[in-house]
Formats: structure tokens, C-alpha cells, sequence
């Protein structure tokens, strides 16, 4: 198959790209900034028979021109909680964006069109199991955004008669995530304190288990009109996941314990002073919902439709992004 992807050079994005090169597929692949330290990535997918074209989702014309005979597009690119940005711009790249993506889809004739949903549209802390058919609930101007990119999916798959699948992954992580570079930094010196009882459940997905699910979305038949929930082996309580990355790094605890009231306050009111100053704020209530959330997911629908089960237990999966990390010279 001839797969469109886009954010191809970005975390997920590559990964998705290795495994369907890995399977025999044709990978057209773009990106939207030439990133010096992406250049060795790059290399390696290019190597490896993937061809990366340079084109912003935004840009529908060039978006169909590199579409061109592609029978599935992947979008995974999108904004993810970028910093010093309003809520404007999350509506702009994740909803527009995806039009655009769509409509050029489209008018290339492509026939599947798989969206990088997430699972955080069901909200941040959800007593039980949440499910494919659990309320949306999003928790914040990402997620909504998310939200109004399923609706656009499901109207524009209707209105021009292409296959959808949406594939809502949990918190992702793994070799090349950088966003976690700092957690493994801190709990390897052993100063990633844990706020309160850490008792909320994590649910988070190894990286390579996601692309497995994406590329399912793209290929089989079954997953035509579904929208599927993609999360790891099992939930864990965040406590438990802290000392799954202590033997990772190689100690007792990755930091110490503290009540987590005083934070809570001290967030709130640090984010509103340096709000009326104009400064970045140090620590910030969105900061402190690490300790608060809570969730835990059913997979069942996608291992009955796409015959998709994660592969990467957390220790496993912890391990190999240490790995990683340390030979990127990172930590």
C-alpha cells in the first residue's frame, strides 16, 4: 500500500514510518521545518526507502500534489500543548488543519483517511473504565480541538465518500520522546518529588504499539467507519510507575514525598501573579494535573476489529527509552 503521512520526522510520526517501511509499504512522509537535530532521522528514514517531502498542513495544494496515487493517509501531525500559544492556534493546526489534509485527500482520490484522535477527550480523571462509547468530556483547548477534528473527519469522510478510522492513543512514550526527558533526568538524581499519594491511575502506550495500531487502521478492511481507543498493557497507580522508573534509573525512589495541597496553592497563585506581570509562570495548575489525573482504558474493541494487542509492558517500555535517551546523550 502507498501510505501519506504526515509529521512523519516527529516522534510518533517516524515510528509509524519505520513499521510500514518495515512492512513492505510505500511511505510518502511529510514535515514542515528543516530541524538540525532532525537530520540524522531523516537520513535514516530516507535510507530506509521513505520519501519526505517538505509541506505544511495548512497547504492544501502541494498537500494533494504529494498525495498523488496514495490509497491511505495517516495524519498524525497536529499542535500538542505547545507553550505561548492561544487557544486560536490549536483550533487552526489540529481542526483547519486536518481539513485541509482531508480535502486534499480527497481530491487525490486517496481511500482511507486515519486521524490521530486522543484519548484525553474523555477528561483527565474518569472513575472506571473509559470506553469508546464513555462521554466527551475534554479538559482543555487541545482536547477540544481534537474534538472538532472527529467532527470534521466523520462530515468530510460523508460528504466525499472516503473510508475514516480514528485511532485515540493515551499518554505516548518512548525512544525519541522529548518531552520526558526532563522526568527521567530528575528521577535518575533522584529529585522528581511525588505530590500526594500518587494513587491516580496511568494508562500510557509504548510508541511502537501505537504505529502497530495506525498501520492496522490504514490497511485493514474492518477498521472502515471506527473509532478505536489505543492504550498500553494495563493501567498502573502513578506511585507504581514512579518506582517502575526508579529501577530504570537505578534507584530506590526517583524523589521525595510531599503533601500535595500546598502545591496545588502555590501553583494557582504563582500562574495568576505572573499573569498580571507578564512572565512565564515556574510552576502552573495545568503543571500539577500530572499528579492529579486519573484513568484507565478498555482496548477491547480494537484487538476484536484490528486484531491489535500492545506489546510493551511499562518496564519494558521505560527501559528501552532510558536506552535511548542515554544514547542520544541526552540524560
Amino acid at each position: 500500500m502507498k501510505i501519506f503521512v504526515t509529521g512523519a520526522t516527529g516522534f510518533i510520526g517516524s515510528h509509524f514510518t519505520e513499521l510500514a517501511l518495515a512492512q513492505g509499504h510505500e511511505v510518502i512522509g511529510s514535515y514542515t521545518a528543516e530541524r538540525p537535530e532532525k537530520s540524522a532521522l531523516m537520513q535514516s528514514l530516507r535510507a530506509r526507502g521513505a520519501q519526505l517531502e517538505k509541506v505544511d498542513i495548512l497547504d492544501a495544494p502541494n498537500l494533494q500534489r504529494s498525495m498523488a496515487g496514495c490509497e491511505a493517509v495517516c495524519h498524525i501531525a497536529g499542535a500538542f500543548r505547545e507553550s505561548g500559544v492561544d487557544d486560536a492556534y490549536f483550533h487552526k493546526v489540529n481542526v483547519v488543519g486536518t481539513r485541509n489534509v482531508m480535502l486534499a485527500a480527497a481530491a487525490a482520490g486517496v481511500r482511507r483517511f486515519v486521524f490521530c484522535g486522543t484519548a484525553g477527550i474523555f477528561g483527565q480523571r474518569v472513575p472506571g473504565i473509559i470506553t469508546e462509547r464513555s462521554p466527551v468530556q475534554p479538559f482543555n483547548a487541545y482536547e477540544s480541538s481534537k474534538v472538532d477534528a472527529e467532527a470534521e473527519v466523520r462530515k468530510l469522510a460523508a460528504e466525499h465518500k472516503m473510508e475514516y478510522a480514528i485511532v485515540r492513543p493515551s499518554a505516548v512514550y518512548g525512544p525519541r520522546d522529548e518531552r520526558l526527558v526532563k522526568l527521567f533526568k530528575s528521577a535518575a538524581k533522584g529529585k522528581f518529588p511525588l505530590f500526594g499519594k500518587g494513587e491516580g491511575r496511568r494508562h500510557m502506550i509504548y510508541v511502537t504499539d501505537l504505529a502497530d495500531a495506525f498501520l492496522r487502521a490504514c490497511t485493514m478492511p474492518t477498521a472502515a467507519a471506527q473509532e478505536f481507543i489505543a492504550a498500553g498493557p494495563r493501567a498502573v497507580p502513578l506511585h507504581d510507575m514512579l518506582d517502575t522508573l526508579a529501577s530504570v534509573v537505578g534507584k530506590k525512589k526517583v524523589g521525595p514525598s510531599l503533601p500535595l495541597a500546598p502545591m496545588l496553592i502555590a501553583a494557582a497563585i504563582t500562574e495568576d501573579v505572573c499573569k498580571v506581570i507578564g512572565v512565564q509562570p515556574p510552576i502552573y495548575r495545568r503543571r500539577m494535573d500530572f499528579y492529579r489525573n486519573d484513568a484507565s482504558f478498555d482496548c477491547s474493541k480494537a484487538a476484536q476489529i484490528l486484531g491489535w494487542k500492545p506489546a510493551v509492558d511499562l518496564a519494558e517500555g521505560f527501559a528501552a527509552t532510558h536506552a535511548s535517551y542515554r544514547e542520544q546523550g541526552w540524560i
